[in-house]
């Protein structure tokens, strides 16, 4: 059974590194890899559920986690693709991995910011992707590829808590 929830979580950290490249490349998250990384939760789930005990834990993750971001995306602060990856994602973090997984998004989110700053000054790359992160800020607006953020700090949780696999 063990084999099964590693398939479902080296699945999970594929699509996020698929959804770090989509980001950076056109600012968006493909809706298919929110909800793949929902549906690799069940078969992990029943597969191994001492992992995510208590089950209401990560449902409560997942819906704190969705009232927040939706919040914020409209206030315009998130993309509606980072708010999809990362309530998505909290399903597999529960409660208990709430805290690393939000400063650890923090962190990441913070160079992000600083990075793009210094892209928009300096302006360093000769001709950008158009529609892209870097080509988007070197024409002045304001965009971040947060779902690197959010993979990253899933990856932290993920590899302190879910990979133990116990």
């Amino acid at each position: 059974m063990a084999v099964i929830a590693s398939v479902m979580v080296g699945t999970v950290l594929v699509i996020t590194l698929l959804s770090c490249l989509s980001d950076i490349r056109s600012l968006s998250i493909p809706n298919a890899y929110s909800l793949a990384i929902l549906l690799c939760f069940v078969p992990a789930w029943i597969a191994m559920p001492s992992v995510f005990a208590p089950l209401w834990q990560h449902v409560a993750a997942f819906f704190i986690v969705f009232i927040v971001t939706y919040a914020m995306f409209y206030k315009g602060m998130m993309g509606g693709g980072d708010v999809k990856l990362a309530t998505a994602l909290s399903l597999w973090i529960g409660l208990r991995g709430m805290i690393p997984f939000i400063f650890s998004m923090s962190i990441v989110g913070g160079v992000l910011g600083v990075l793009t700053l210094i892209i928009r000054k300096k302006k360093p790359f000769r001709h950008p992707r158009p529609g892209g992160w870097i080509g988007e800020v070197q024409a002045g607006r304001d965009a971040i590829p947060y779902g690197v953020a959010i993979s990253f700090g899933a990856w932290v949780v993920f590899f302190h808590t879910v990979l133990t696999l116990h």
